[in-house]
């Protein structure tokens, strides 16, 4: 499974994101995680991933605000694997707008088999994948 260099993810701006004062609304930096975590986990994960048996629950959020990001805007996601535990996998972001940090974040992310209704651990596929990311 080598995947290419990773592209970043780059959410469009929409004028419904912009709050009273001109800048995005801090509630809609997870919706550009959640795009940008689903952008990477395709580049990285690619055949292994088969949502109907195993996928994964948002367990836990964290976001760092550094910068402002106004309507217009160009934004660059980068999401890199983090630790990844028996059964959690971390996903980490930086957002960067024209050479500026915008936010740094982290998602923690626990497996889930669909079949089961329960926990369940990481696949071997997944953590080869990330090893492959970690080590490029």
């Amino acid at each position: 499974m080598n995947h290419p260099t990773i592209q970043p993810y780059q959410p469009e701006i929409r004028f419904a994101d912009v709050d009273a004062y001109g800048i995005v609304h801090n509630a809609m930096y997870i919706v550009y995680l959640e795009q940008a975590r689903i952008h990477w986990w395709r580049q990285v994960v690619q055949d292994a991933w088969d949502w109907t048996e195993i996928g994964v629950l948002v367990a836990h959020h964290d976001i760092d605000y550094v910068n402002p990001l106004r309507l217009g805007d160009v934004v660059n996601v980068h999401c890199r694997v983090g630790e990844v535990g028996v059964k959690s996998i971390e996903v980490n972001y930086t957002l960067e707008c024209q050479g500026q940090t915008i936010a740094k974040a982290r998602t923690v992310l626990v497996c889930f088999d669909h079949r089961k209704r329960s926990t369940t651990q990481v696949p071997d596929a997944w953590r080869s994948a990330f090893g492959q990311q970690a080590g490029a």
